[in-house]
């Protein structure tokens, strides 16, 4: 079960802010889980991870999140059985219907 990270009032859903294969999902053979890599530049640095700007930025980043570029962002993968990929998608908005993978 998904426990999002919360900050301030708001919930994140963005999978840069999960370890990779963070499972938000999961059906008798498949699951949604947070892959890939990050990489962003924020204020002139460049950060390999969401969890190590906030380390060097502290929290009130995410106030200026807007300012953030994504170079390379993670996704939420649908799996079934382990490491067959059906889907992939970054937003809520493209969030698959649970009839069209059975998993």
């Amino acid at each position: 079960m998904l426990i999002p990270h919360i900050f301030g009032e708001k919930a994140v859903f963005k999978p840069d802010f999960y370890e990779d294969m963070y499972i938000i999902a999961q059906g008798k053979t498949g699951k949604i889980c947070a892959k890939g890599h990050s990489i962003i530049n924020y204020r002139g640095n460049t950060f390999e991870s969401v969890s190590l700007l906030l380390e060097k930025c502290g929290e009130d980043a995410i106030k200026d999140f807007d300012n953030w570029k994504f170079i390379e962002e993670k996704e939420w993968v649908v799996l079934k059985n382990e490491n067959n990929w059906l889907f992939f998608f970054s937003s809520l908005l493209e969030l698959p219907k649970a009839s069209k993978y059975r998993c």
